[in-house]
């Protein structure tokens, strides 16, 4: 029961840490967004987890294709 306990605890740290990873680091973040939506089978954290990590990856490929958006227009004009 202790170890369980212990498991789950290091699995919240780890999922926080990268939600947290998810949005500071950019095109990494993308990776870190996408393993916890595949990998986070915690039901504590399953109503904000999954929305924090969507919301991360939104984020990180509109930034991304506003940077080639305007890299394309910088270099066309």
């Amino acid at each position: 029961m202790k170890e369980n306990k212990v498991s789950m605890d290091q699995e919240s740290v780890k999922v926080i840490i990268f939600i947290i990873l998810s949005y500071i680091v950019p095109l990494v973040g993308i990776g870190f967004s996408l393993y916890i939506l595949t990998h986070s089978n915690m039901k504590n954290y399953s109503g904000w987890i999954k929305p924090l990590a969507l919301l991360s990856l939104v984020i990180q490929i509109l930034t991304i294709l506003s940077a080639i958006i305007g890299v394309i227009t910088f270099v066309t004009i």
